[in-house]
């Protein structure tokens, strides 16, 4: 018999997308929710559920919240107050929630945007932290991320002149400019290793090594390393 009246609200990060990479405890949270919501696309559940279904299949036998969130940040807050409105209305029944979300729940997710207006209203929320997706690819380059002292920079689809280890999330719109200013550090005598991963995990991947090799244009789930 659940303590409180209310059900609580859990964020799962599933990992990057290799469902073996999915913990053992996102999978006991996803057992003990009633509710499985996520992001939508084309009007069926998105890739987070699709990878934890692969290792879960009961998943389908609970009730799915299908959540749509744009592209276009125009339209985030109305997105967020209306995906944290379908969650609220499944707490307030006594529902556990469980939001799935790729690679690691506080790491670029839209978890938080839904989860502060959950708080808000007065229900309990709790994370539970996945695998993040670059993490995932310096073992698949079997490469340190760093050594040492060396410092790291991570950024959403912003080059940056770093002297250390440079992780930049969601590159593949901003590819082609990004190459054009890593080709002029290369004609200057640069010498850095880069890296490109695409659906990391999944299995569509791709992996580029070297500028040459990288495409002017890639998917949304496309990591550019700079070392």
């Amino acid at each position: 018999m659940k303590k409180n009246i209310n059900g609580k609200l859990y964020g799962i990060g599933v990992g990057p997308g290799d469902p073996e990479l999915i913990t053992l405890k996102a999978m006991k949270f996803m057992k003990k929710a009633e509710v499985i919501a996520c992001p939508a696309k084309d009007g069926e559940p998105g890739v987070a559920y699709g990878i934890a279904q692969k290792v879960y299949p009961n998943i389908t036998d609970k009730e799915c919240l299908l959540l749509n969130f744009p592209m276009e940040k125009s339209e985030w807050e109305i997105a967020h107050k209306t995906a944290a409105e379908k969650i609220i209305n499944e707490l307030s029944t006594g529902k556990d929630v469980a939001m799935l979300t790729l690679g690691d729940t506080g790491f670029f997710s839209t978890f938080f945007y839904v989860a502060e207006i959950v708080k808000d209203k007065g229900f309990e929320v709790e994370i539970i932290n996945g695998i993040p997706s670059f993490c995932a690819i310096f073992a698949k380059l079997k490469i340190p991320a760093c050594l040492g002292d060396e410092p790291v920079l991570i950024t959403a689809g912003e080059y940056r002149d770093f002297e250390g280890t440079l992780i930049i999330m969601k590159a593949g719109r901003m590819l082609k400019t990004i190459k054009e200013k890593l080709i002029k550090e290369k004609l200057a005598g640069s010498k850095r290793q880069i890296y490109l991963v695409e659906n990391c995990g999944m299995e569509d991947e791709k992996v580029y090594e070297g500028l040459d090799a990288i495409p002017d244009k890639a998917g949304y789930f496309s990591i550019l390393i700079i070392k």
